[in-house]
C-alpha cells in the first residue's frame, strides 16, 4: 500500500481489520470452473514496459477506445489504448488541478475526476485533453469526494464525510446536495445509479441508502437479514440488477433496483474481503484486493455463481492491492495500486493477456 495521507479509500482501512486466517486462505486458492485449464497460458503473457507514469493508481474509466487511469501518487491521469495497452498520454499539468484523485467517470465526450485532497472535481475532454473546468467551492459541500456516477446530464459525487453532491455536467453548476441523518450515510464507500435512483453502500452500518436521482429525495434504506449486508463496499449496476460486495462476509448481494427486493446472496470462499465490482459482457467481476495473493472473480448471474477466479498462485498476474477494474470489449483491465501496474485478462476465461508497468 502507498503512504500518501488521505488518499486511502475508506474500505482500505477496513481491510486491515480482516481476519488473518482469511488472508492465509487467499494465498492457496486455485482457479475454478472452465478457466482453470487455460490459466497455464499466463506463462506466455506479455510484459509491457513504458513510461506510463503509473503511481499508486486508484481508479479507471473507459471512454471510447481508451482507458483513463487516475494516479494518486503523482496527481495525474494516464491514458492507454484498451485494444493493445499502448501508451497514449499522461495528463499532469497543474491546470488540471488533480490532487489525490480517487475516482473517474466518463460522461459523453468528457472525463470527470474526483480530487479528495482539495475537495474538487476536474472535467477535461477525452479526445482533446483540454481542461474544461475545475469544480470547487463551499457551495458544493465537497468533503473527501471518493466516488462518481452519472445519470443523464447529472453527475453524482459521493463524499466520504457522508453526503452526495449533484452537479450539472454541461455547466458544472450545483444542482443540490443530500446530507443529514435521514439518509443514514455511514462511512459510505460505493455508489451507483440505476433505474432513476442512486444507491450508496454504507460500510459502517451494513446498509444501502436509496435516494431519487431526480430530486435527491430519500427513498429508503436497505438492511436486515434478507440482504445480508456485511461491511458493504462496492456497488455496480449490470443493466438489470444492482450488486453489492460484502467485505465482511465474503459475499455479494443482488437485488432489483425497481422493487428493491433481494434476489440472491452469493457466499463464496473465492470472494474473500471482496471490494471493487463492475459488470460487462454478461458477467459481474469482483476484486478481493488484500493479502499476498489478491484475486479477480467472474460471477455468472441468474443465479449467481463464481465461474472462475484468478490470483497470483494461478500464474504471473502480478495483482498487487487492486483497487478498480473495468470491462473493455472482450477483456477486463485491473488497476493495481500497490504494483503501479495494469493487468489485462480475457473476460470469458480469465486467461492472462498482459501486464503493464513502469520500467
Amino acid at each position: 500500500m502507498r503512504a500518501i495521507g488521505r488518499s486511502l479509500r475508506p474500505w482500505r482501512h477496513l481491510f486491515a481489520l480482516a481476519l488473518v486466517g482469511t488472508l492465509a486462505a487467499a494465498t492457496v486458492m486455485t482457479a475454478v470452473g472452465p478457466a482453470a485449464a487455460r490459466s497455464s497460458s499466463a506463462n506466455s503473457h506479455k510484459l509491457r514496459t513504458h513510461t506510463y507514469n503509473l503511481d499508486a493508481p486508484t481508479s479507471v474509466a473507459l471512454d471510447g477506445a481508451d482507458l483513463f487511469v487516475t494516479n494518486g501518487g503523482n496527481n495525474s491521469v494516464t491514458e492507454v489504448k484498451a485494444s493493445d495497452g499502448s501508451f497514449v498520454a499522461t495528463l499532469s499539468a497543474k491546470r488540471f488541478g488533480f490532487d489525490t484523485p480517487t475516482a473517474i467517470v466518463a460522461v459523453g465526450n468528457d472525463l470527470f475526476v474526483a480530487n479528495s485532497a482539495n475537495n474538487s472535481v476536474t472535467e477535461f475532454g477525452a479526445s482533446s485533453h483540454k481542461h474544461i473546468r475545475t469544480i470547487r467551492g463551499t457551495s458544493y459541500s465537497f468533503a473527501d469526494p471518493i466516488a462518481l456516477a452519472s445519470s443523464g446530464q447529472d453527475l453524482f459525487v459521493l463524499n466520504g464525510a457522508g453526503s452526495i453532491t449533484e452537479v450539472a455536467t454541461g455547466t458544472g453548476t450545483l444542482i443540490g446536495t443530500a446530507s443529514g441523518s435521514v439518509f443514514g450515510f455511514s462511512q459510505p464507500t460505493g455508489l451507483a445509479v440505476a433505474d432513476g435512483d442512486v444507491f450508496v453502500a454504507n460500510s459502517a452500518s451494513d446498509t444501502v441508502t436509496v435516494l431519487s436521482a431526480e430530486n435527491r429525495a430519500f427513498v429508503g434504506s436497505l438492511s436486515g437479514p434478507t440482504f445480508d449486508f456485511s461491511t458493504p463496499t462496492g456497488v455496480a449496476f449490470d443493466g438489470t440488477n444492482v450488486w453489492v460486495t460484502n467485505q465482511g462476509a465474503a459475499s455479494v448481494t443482488e437485488f432489483s433496483p425497481t422493487t428493491l427486493e433481494e434476489l440472491n446472496v452469493l457466499v463464496s470462499s473465492n470472494l474473500p474481503m471482496v471490494g471493487p465490482i463492475t459488470s460487462g459482457g454478461g458477467y459481474v467481476f469482483a476484486v478481493s484486493p488484500w493479502g499476498s495473493s489478491p484475486m479477480v472473480s467472474q460471477i455468472t448471474p441468474s443465479p449467481p455463481a463464481v465461474n472462475w477466479m484468478m490470483c497470483n498462485t494461478n500464474g504471473p498476474y502480478l495483482f498487487n492491492n487492486p483497487q478498480a477494474l473495468v470491462v473493455a470489449g472482450a477483456d477486463v483491465w485491473v488497476v493495481n495500486e500497490g504494483g503501479n501496474s495494469l493487468t489485462e485478462l480475457d473476460a470469458a476465461s480469465g486467461a492472462l493477456i498482459q501486464t503493464i508497468f513502469n520500467p
